[in-house]
């Protein structure tokens, strides 16, 4: 039987309450505002930015209401596509029926996630804007808060949407499989592979350089994405997969696949602390700093600097790798910010918000803090898409053993975290050498090595 690809994320959604910081003074650089993992990375510091680097990213597809979030010019929409395979449900043996055949359908993505909106949005940047930010922009004294860009760590790519991932509606019945709602999202290893075999087609035809990203994974390879895979690479094509979201269980796939370059998730000591990392507290009633995540100001560094081996900790949920599993490296995926639909339910900016929905379309939640592999992948990705442009005939092997060699070394250990869940409080995550790879991604380093 054929089984699904799921969706390798861990949603953590924090609409939280108000913080109180310093001066909320520019942006970095180039007059956009960059966040905790673009300097975790150190993607500022390597003097490329993706352009001319194709990146597909394979997942739910882009939210109808892209423009509000990114530059036209940053999205190829005119070569995103869809792909899906028919499932259905059979209550009677509860198992799932699939149709053998791939359709194409709509990359816009469908109502039960904007999992890859978000992916895109670590690759290119966003514009951001939320209604809840005003009151903590009084506090630093520049109200009104205007608008800003957050920057992507390849900035200056472009993205190839393809959808892989689809919404599946089963029949509201008792007999339901428990894993299931009456809307469930994930792909087949068919639709995920046609996806890659299209990105290949796309590279063949002049596309490239060219990178595919999945933020996907499931318990085993099959003979048809292994195929795809290996098709892909050896058209010269680079292939970034999410390690999993299992913990102990070990990796997922395609990202186990020796030849893929898998991403694990890793997280920063200061999450959630105050300016000059001054210790959050659990305490009810205090507010909490909701922009720990965004360097805006003399709190949080301009300019990146390396993040020290002892500020990184390995999330708990990222999957450890097991005998005959490659995990390459690991890299920011525990509280990463960007656009996502509103819950409950699901909801759109106004087309013509632009990023601004939650003050005038009323809308319950536009940016949402998102944790998993899922959001790793998207981070090594980019840091592919500088080496490419940087050096075009890159081969996979090449970038993946570049990635290795100059990622920062993470020993085994634990670290207490503060963390929201199940309540907020401070909680101790450990780790062996089984969950770090070669260690933590740094892009200025891989891409001098390029």
């Amino acid at each position: 039987m054929k089984k699904n690809i799921l969706i390798a994320t861990t949603i953590i959604i924090a609409m939280l309450s108000i913080p109180i910081a310093e001066t909320f003074s520019r942006g970095t650089v180039d007059g956009t505002f960059g966040t905790w993992d673009e300097d975790m990375v150190n993607s500022v510091d390597t003097g490329y930015t993706g352009k001319g680097v194709y990146v597909a990213v394979l997942d739910t597809g882009i939210a109808p209401n892209w423009k509000d979030y990114f530059p036209e010019e940053r999205i190829a929409i005119h070569l995103a596509k869809g792909f899906k395979e028919e499932v259905t449900f059979n209550p009677r043996t509860r198992d799932y029926v699939y149709s053998g055949e791939v359709h194409e359908t709509s990359v816009i993505g469908d109502t039960g996630a904007e999992h890859g909106t978000h992916v895109i949005s670590t690759i290119i940047g966003y514009n951001y804007y939320y209604s809840g930010d005003q009151s903590t922009a009084y506090a630093l004294g520049i109200y009104p808060l205007p608008p800003i860009y957050v920057r992507g760590i390849a900035p200056d790519a472009t993205i190839i949407p393809v959808k892989v991932l689809s919404d599946y509606h089963f029949t509201h019945s008792k007999y339901l499989p428990p894993e299931d709602s009456p809307a469930a999202v994930f792909g087949t290893e068919n639709a995920v592979a046609a996806g890659i075999n299209y990105a290949t087609d796309l590279a063949i035809a002049g596309y490239k350089p060219m990178v595919i990203s999945m933020s996907l994974g499931g318990p085993e390879l099959t003979t048809v994405e292994k195929d795809a895979i290996d098709r892909a690479i050896a058209n010269g094509v680079l292939v970034v997969a999410a390690a999993g979201n299992a913990g102990e269980e070990g990796m997922d796939y395609p990202g186990a696949y020796a030849p893929v370059i898998s991403a694990g998730a890793a997280g920063w000591k200061y999450e959630w602390y105050w300016p000059g990392h001054t210790l959050p507290s659990n305490e009810p009633g205090f507010y909490r700093n909701r922009l720990w995540w965004l360097q805006y100001g003399t709190a949080y560094d301009d300019i990146p600097e390396p993040t020290p081996a002892d500020e990184v900790y390995i999330a708990s949920f990222s999957s450890r790798q097991l005998p005959g599993q490659d995990l390459d490296v690991i890299a920011p995926g525990s509280w990463v910010r960007g656009p996502y639909a509103g819950v409950p339910g699901y909801s759109h900016l106004p087309w013509w918000s632009n990023g601004m929905g939650a003050t005038v379309g009323r809308n319950p939640g536009n940016f949402y803090f998102v944790g998993g592999t899922s959001m790793a992948t998207p981070h090594v990705t980019s840091v592919v898409a500088m080496m490419l442009e940087k050096n075009p005939s890159l081969a996979q092997a090449q970038a993946e053993n570049i990635l290795e060699s100059t990622a920062l070394y993470i020993p085994p250990g634990s670290m207490s975290v503060f963390d929201l869940s199940p309540t907020p409080d401070f909680y101790n995550y450990s780790w062996g050498a089984d969950a770090t790879g070669s260690g933590l991604l740094q892009a200025d380093a891989a891409v001098a090595a390029a």
